[in-house]
């Protein structure tokens, strides 16, 4: 857990991102031979830096997050939830 909030604190940590890289590996899914929890937040987490952090070219990186992605990405639970920039309009005071 603390490598994915190193991952999404204010400026991305590429030690982070090589390290989830690296303990994903190959494997199809990040924990085990299903669909997990590590999976909800390593695509979170990707997701969050895809948006806010596009400059940051992590899919040329690590191709092995991109195609856990991809396979996030076309779940039924990520496509309902994607996330969306936001602009606000109110004051803050």
């Amino acid at each position: 857990m603390c490598v994915m909030l190193k991952l999404i604190s204010t400026t991305p940590s590429p030690y982070a991102r090589k390290k989830v890289a690296r303990l994903i590996g190959e494997r199809e899914w990040s924990v085990g031979e299903r669909f997990s929890l590590g999976d909800i937040a390593a695509g979170v987490v990707v997701g969050y830096i895809s948006l806010r952090y596009p400059e940051i070219s992590w899919r040329a990186q690590y191709p092995n997050l991109a195609r856990l992605s991809d396979r996030l990405e076309q779940r039924p639970s990520f496509k309902n939830s994607a996330p969306y920039a936001q602009t606000i309009t109110d004051k803050i005071v």
